[in-house]
């Protein structure tokens, strides 16, 4: 019997994890900004619900905002996806990855179908530092970030 119970008590533990994709995402809520000599490039997560993030992205030259995305990453059932629109061209369909793998410092999200990026990756540096890279059909990009408040 107590078996049984320690074995059904594992599954359970087991089957909760594979469907609470999102939790492994809790790292990137907050504010992030990367400063260059060609602007500045924030990002920032919110907890919108148990089973959705929403993020927005913007890069800011001067006073000028010259691109920005809405990204809802998303729990589907045991999936986790994540969804950009491009704010700034209404012409862009709204595009969606899937995490493919996944570490506590690092999540890798893909859809081999879309022209550029196939690949978005999040890694964790520390508490207050992440670099994000987009990759695969076209020159890759990697934007090394730092908390803001």
């Amino acid at each position: 019997m107590k078996k049984m119970f320690i074995v059904t008590l594992l599954f359970s533990l087991l089957l909760t994890s594979c469907q609470n994709q999102i939790e492994k995402a809790e790292w990137l809520i907050g504010n992030w900004e990367h400063t260059s000599s060609e602007g500045k490039f924030i990002e920032k997560w919110k907890k919108k619900s148990s089973k959705n993030f929403i993020g927005n992205s913007y890069f800011v030259i001067g006073k000028d905002t010259v691109f920005s995305e809405k990204v809802n990453l998303i729990q589907k059932g045991k999936k986790l996806l994540y969804v950009v629109e491009i704010t700034t061209d209404p012409t862009i369909e709204t595009t969606v990855f899937e995490l493919t793998s996944s570490t506590p410092n690092q999540l890798v999200f893909e859809n081999p179908e879309n022209d550029f990026p196939k690949k978005i990756t999040y890694n964790r540096i520390h508490n207050d530092s992440i670099f994000a890279e987009i990759s695969g059909g076209g020159n890759p990009q990697g934007f090394p970030m730092k908390r803001s408040r």
